[in-house]
């Protein structure tokens, strides 16, 4: 599993790349994405703290993470790739 990272409110072109197999965590101002009807190539996280600080709330299908849980997805992961625009 690649663990994708996105920290803005922009999908990256590098998205393309991911599978079913992986797993697209956002944080910072790309929980905003979560405001945007989208089609996720693989399954989707999105940081608690964040979440929170914008004032938004998470959708059933989208996993909300504690930081700790942040921490050991990383630690699970084959290659952690972060998605800055």
């Amino acid at each position: 599993m690649r663990l994708f990272q996105l920290s803005q409110a922009k999908l990256p072109a590098l998205l393309t790349f991911a599978t079913a197999d992986d797993y697209l965590l956002l944080r910072q101002d790309a929980v905003y994405l979560l405001l945007q009807p989208q089609r996720w190539p693989c399954r989707l996280g999105a940081l608690a703290d964040d979440l929170q600080a914008r004032g938004l709330v998470c959708p059933a299908d989208v996993d909300k993470l504690t930081d700790s849980q942040w921490v050991e997805l990383t630690l699970q992961a084959t290659q952690v790739i972060l998605c800055q625009n």
